[in-house]
């Protein structure tokens, strides 16, 4: 049986994640590098607003992704591929290429800054539903935002500086679009507005020799398939000031036909996308268990039910 695994991006994260990542990281002898690398994680006043910071948001999602993985890997009979959405492609990278946890910590929080340094003025995602590419692209336009993730045909992540934003808003309330929603994310990830943090972040990205990938990564940009690390390294900064396509990503998991689609968080938004799309898969999140204890039962059921 053979399973394809989403990372996740920003958004959804809470204290309760907080809480389960430093019990991971005792159960997995990492917490001497979390402690290191992410010593804010450790704040006794860490609020939940303290979590959507982009510093510290993005070094604290992967570690969360790094540790459930290295805690679920030896679960899975056979992974046939990697996913990430936004921040999760370089979680896909580092756990298919097995890179430490300090160096990853390291790769995402140098991500994390460059991004935030680009714009020095308020500015963000805005989610968009019900309207085709056809009639929102010239409302963009008009307004100075830019496509930052297809989702599908009628539901999109545009970014911009947080005034042309909230024009945006406004005229598509004007125009009939009922579900606009802000994100909870302060950078305009996958847009032209992040520009300045290309050529530094492959700066970093080049200074690190990754191993080969273990796993392909079916990658955002257009949904092809990485063999080589080298190829998904590139992949990754291109993504820095260019859109996102989930879409054709979420198509090519689904011609590759997965036994099981798992999320590996934080949330389940990508498992829905997956489920809407290909209601007859096999798709669940980790934050639809309550414990490990119960997703490793689960896992274990299915694969009885495969053999």
């Amino acid at each position: 049986m053979n399973f394809a695994i989403l990372f996740s991006g920003q958004g959804v994260q809470n204290l309760a994640h907080v809480q389960q990542l430093k019990d991971l990281a005792i159960e997995l002898d990492v917490n001497l590098q979390l402690t290191q690398h992410l010593p804010e994680l450790f704040k006794a006043d860490l609020s939940e607003t303290d979590l959507y910071c982009n510093d510290f948001a993005q070094p604290f999602i992967f570690a969360l992704q790094w540790c459930r993985w290295q805690k679920l890997k030896h679960c899975l009979e056979e992974t046939m591929s990697f996913s990430g959405y936004s921040l999760g492609e370089l979680s896909a990278l580092i756990c298919s290429t097995q890179t430490d946890l300090a160096q990853g910590l390291y790769l995402a929080r140098q991500r994390g800054i460059l991004m935030s340094n680009a714009v020095h003025v308020p500015s963000g995602l805005l989610a968009i539903q019900g309207m085709n590419w056809a009639g929102l692209s010239p409302i963009l336009a008009n307004t100075e935002t830019e496509l930052s993730i297809k989702i599908s045909d009628s539901h999109f992540i545009v970014g911009g500086l947080a005034s042309n934003l909230q024009q945006l808003t406004q005229q598509l309330k004007q125009v009939g679009t009922h579900s606009v929603k802000r994100l909870n994310v302060s950078i305009p990830s996958h847009t032209s507005l992040m520009n300045g943090a290309v050529a530094p972040y492959r700066q970093v990205l080049q200074q690190h020799l990754f191993n080969r990938l273990e796993v392909p990564i079916i990658s955002g940009s257009g949904g092809h398939k990485y063999f080589k690390s080298c190829d998904a390294v590139e992949a990754l900064i291109d993504q820095m000031n260019h859109a996102i396509d989930w879409d054709s990503c979420l198509t090519a998991i689904q011609e590759n036909q997965p036994d099981i689609v798992l999320e590996i968080g934080p949330g389940n938004a990508l498992s829905k996308m997956v489920l809407e799309r290909s209601p007859h898969l096999n798709v669940r999140a980790v934050d639809d268990f309550k414990t490990f204890a119960g997703l490793e039962l689960w896992i274990e059921k299915q694969q009885n039910i495969y053999s």
